[in-house]
């Protein structure tokens, strides 16, 4: 049955107005509804996209609005026509209202959820270009570097400093322990921390200090310096300017052993004029066992107990006792030396003279200053000079003997003495050379002669 078999009725004023209050109050529904869910689409909008957003929500609250205000005065008019109608049109008015109401309400939300849509896309747009832009890409990359950088700060860099100084530490222990000395003395500098690491620091020097001490009887520290030209080796005795003259190279020397050695023949030697030079050789020295021999020779000279723990002890006695001790004249040795090559014999005489002042059994250097003497004539000098040598019988005594009849005309009985010494000694300084000024004088054919068929003597 449809709406247009409903018999006709008439309504009473009061009537149509008790109807057109239940249509308005049901129709009114789903405006407030609408109102409601907009209210909190409008908010959402707000937080997410902004100003905007605001802009959006006036536009749909707008809408709202006229759609309100034209729903009510189409519900007055069509009430006011049904007021002036047959009951019959109630029904068909009402389903009329109803129909616009919902279609109106359609087309509402269609027109809001494009307006949200388009005004989204558009923000979405601008914060991508935005974006884009150097100034907000360079602001995005600083907020990372510095994010990165309080991390990197904070925790990071932390954790690999401790963990490098705990590296640093064991191979301080280890190189340390492999007679390092400049180890041992990180390890002496640790022990005076306060920190955790000092305790463990002692008890490895202190371990250390007691293979030193049993190291330390004669019959386990007698390396002696040997000298090698080719195949040849010579173990002494060296004379003190020998031995001067050898700090310089020793101390180069790669080899700890050859290093030990050295320090182990200077020190039998018992010479003052050797211990600025043993305390140079101190400070610069890397091996712990040829540190623990130094300081055993500085100990016999300074009259004091020195270990390689004492090293600052040793450094603060230097300086307060450094006044005291004379120096082996090294570089007037070597001044001397480059004298006689240039052939200047009048100042190398002079210089090894003054050397010999200092100290007396430098034979090496008296030889020198023999030889210099006798090439500038001054041949009762040379034998006055002769006199001193600390050694008489040894090599370089029998150098300047042979030298001497050389320059005074004994020259067969010189070269065969020359022949001798070659033999010998072949590892010994200033050996006659042909072509050389200085052994001008010479009888080289016989010197080559005796040379290839003379054996050494035993």
């Amino acid at each position: 049955m449809g709406f247009e078999e409903i018999a006709k009725v008439e309504l009473s004023y009061d009537q149509i107005q008790e109807i057109a209050k239940a249509v308005t109050e049901n129709v009114s529904k789903k405006p407030r509804v609408l109102w409601e869910v907009t209210g909190r689409v409008i908010l959402v909008v707000f937080v997410i996209l902004g100003i905007p957003g605001v802009i959006t929500g006036w536009n749909i609250r707008s809408s709202l609005h006229g759609f309100e205000q034209s729903t009510t005065n189409k519900i007055g008019s069509d009430f006011k026509l049904l007021n002036e109608n047959s009951s019959n049109q109630i029904v068909r008015a009402y389903s009329d209202i109803t129909n616009v109401v919902a279609a109106k309400f359609e087309l509402f939300t269609q027109q809001a959820s494009n307006k949200i849509a388009s005004t989204y896309s558009l923000v979405t747009n601008q914060i991508t270009e935005q974006f884009q832009t150097p100034k907000i890409k360079q602001i995005v990359e600083t907020v990372a570097r510095g994010e990165a950088k309080t991390i990197l700060e904070g925790e990071v860099q932390p954790a690999v400093k401790s963990f490098k100084e705990d590296a640093l530490f064991i191979r301080t222990i280890a190189r340390a322990q492999a007679y390092d000395f400049k180890a041992y003395q990180r390890l002496l500098e640790i022990g005076t921390q306060t920190n955790e690491d000092a305790k463990l620091a002692n008890q490895i020097v202190a371990e250390i200090d007691r293979v030193l001490e049993r190291n330390r009887p004669e019959i386990l520290g007698q390396r002696k310096y040997e000298t090698f030209v080719g195949t040849n080796i010579y173990g002494g005795p060296f004379t003190s300017d020998e031995l001067a003259l050898g700090f310089s190279s020793v101390e180069q020397d790669r080899f700890s052993v050859n290093r030990e050695g050295f320090v182990n023949t200077v020190r039998d030697l018992k010479q003052p004029l050797f211990l600025p030079l043993l305390v140079e050789f101190f400070t610069n020295e890397t091996d712990l066992v040829v540190a623990d021999r130094l300081t055993m020779a500085i100990s016999d000279l300074a009259k004091e107990d020195f270990h390689p723990h004492d090293f600052e002890r040793i450094q603060t006695w230097w300086r307060t006792h450094e006044n005291e001790y004379t120096k082996w004249p090294s570089s007037e040795l070597v001044q001397g030396i480059n004298e006689i090559n240039y052939g200047d014999f009048s100042d190398a005489a002079k210089t090894y003279q003054q050397i010999l002042k200092i100290d007396p059994s430098a034979d090496m250097t008296r030889a020198f200053a023999i030889g210099s003497c006798l090439n500038i004539g001054e041949t009762n000098r040379a034998q006055e000079l002769a006199k001193g040598f600390k050694e008489s019988n040894a090599r370089w005594a029998k150098w300047a003997n042979a030298l001497t009849e050389l320059q005074t005309g004994s020259i067969s009985n010189a070269t065969v003495q020359f022949v001798d010494l070659t033999k010998n000694n072949p590892t010994m300084n200033a050996l006659p050379k042909e072509g050389d000024l200085f052994w001008r004088k010479i009888d080289w054919q016989l010197f080559n002669k005796l040379s290839s068929t003379q054996k050494p003597s035993p």
